[in-house]
């Protein structure tokens, strides 16, 4: 498979990535490079690969449950209300 310009152009909108025409040649052989990797992971023989390690995240799972903290961690925060931790919004 081979990016075109028309393709960059399109994923740098989609990405809201400014690039003018000076940058489209080399982003065009990044993804290329990127896509081209992708294809040698296609040719990996996964089949002697265990299924239960599809979905690794599920193998670590624990009860979000709250707990109580040490005084003295407490102590050290930089900011707090009610005994917890006052951190800033990340998402928007």
């Amino acid at each position: 498979m081979s990016v075109t310009e028309e393709d960059v152009r399109k994923v740098s909108h989609l990405a809201r990535i400014r690039s003018d025409d000076s940058k489209i040649e080399g982003l065009r052989n990044d993804l290329n490079r990127i896509l081209g990797f992708v294809e040698q992971l296609n040719e990996v023989d996964c089949s002697l690969v265990d299924d239960s390690m599809q979905y690794v995240t599920t193998l670590h799972e624990r009860k979000d449950m709250a707990v109580t903290c040490d005084p003295a961690v407490m102590d050290n925060a930089t900011k707090k209300e009610c005994n917890m931790f006052v951190v800033p919004k990340v998402v928007g």
